[in-house]
């Protein structure tokens, strides 16, 4: 595994990497305080995605990542295989991704033509979304456990959570949460060219301002090497969100840090 810099936050994705690495899920499962469930899939499609999951490893990187970085005072619990999410169940501390979910990326990545547009393969980029998804629903989840108070809405905080954890501890964490991105972009496509009532009151901002959240974070990780991720910017306020994702990723990073057991590197 190749590595840019060596510095702390490196040596950080290091460790995470050789955790994934040196630990089985059922190893790792034993002395976390999380444990990963499926419902019995129903059909080749849901064997099909059963198999894709355990093989990209988001498993064992969520448990890795936690064991480090976010341990649960309570057992979490992930079960796959739902019909309602993604999402989280505070009354009994659960995360529920339906197989479902896993399927619609695929589609959204494959009639996309992911690969030859971006170089990174169909799955691949529905893995990378999974890993941001339940990154997502486990800040709901550390934020509950916690106790931690949140100014503002709590689903544009776990978003946050879920970039950060990637920019910072996860190799190739730029690219996953680029991926993630996309898909936002994906879904914010296929909507009607106007909003419907009911979803400017949900609770979560649009794809399409999840899409240029995201991006802007990872651009202010790293504007160098990220630089073309604000190409969709306009000229007149490319100099103003270029100062502000930069400062918006320090702001964030510090934040969460505030309330993980690893401080700001």
């Amino acid at each position: 595994m190749l590595f840019s810099h060596l510095d702390k936050k490196t040596d950080m994705k290091i460790l995470v990497a050789l955790l994934v690495t040196c630990f089985s899920v059922t190893s790792a499962l034993a002395k976390s305080n999380i444990s990963i469930e499926f419902s019995p899939p129903q059909s080749k499609e849901e064997q099909q995605t059963v198999q894709d999951i355990n093989d990209s490893g988001v498993n064992k990187i969520v448990v890795a990542l936690s064991d480090s970085l976010f341990p649960f005072d309570d057992l979490l619990k992930i079960h796959y295989g739902e019909n309602e999410g993604p999402l989280y169940d505070p009354e009994n501390h659960v995360i529920s991704i339906p197989y479902t979910f896993y399927t619609e990326a695929l589609n959204y990545f494959q009639k996309n033509g992911y690969a030859e547009k971006y170089g990174r393969s169909v799955k691949e980029g529905v893995s990378d979304t999974l890993l941001h998804t339940l990154l997502h629903e486990i800040g709901h989840a550390y934020i509950a456990d916690k106790g931690i108070p949140i100014l503002g809405k709590e689903e544009d905080a776990v978003d946050n959570f879920a970039t950060i954890i990637l920019l910072d501890y996860v190799d190739d964490g730029s690219e996953i949460a680029i991926s993630a991105a996309d898909m936002f972009a994906f879904e914010s496509e296929e909507r009607p060219e106007y909003y419907q009532s009911d979803e400017y009151i949900d609770e979560h901002s649009f794809d399409l301002q999840r899409y240029f959240s995201t991006l802007c974070l990872v651009y202010g990780s790293n504007p160098k090497e990220y630089a073309y991720l604000l190409d969709e910017v306009g000229k007149d306020y490319l100099k103003d969100r270029k100062e502000f994702c930069i400062d918006n990723y320090q702001q964030v990073n510090n934040n969460w840090h505030t309330y993980l057991p690893v401080r700001t590197l």
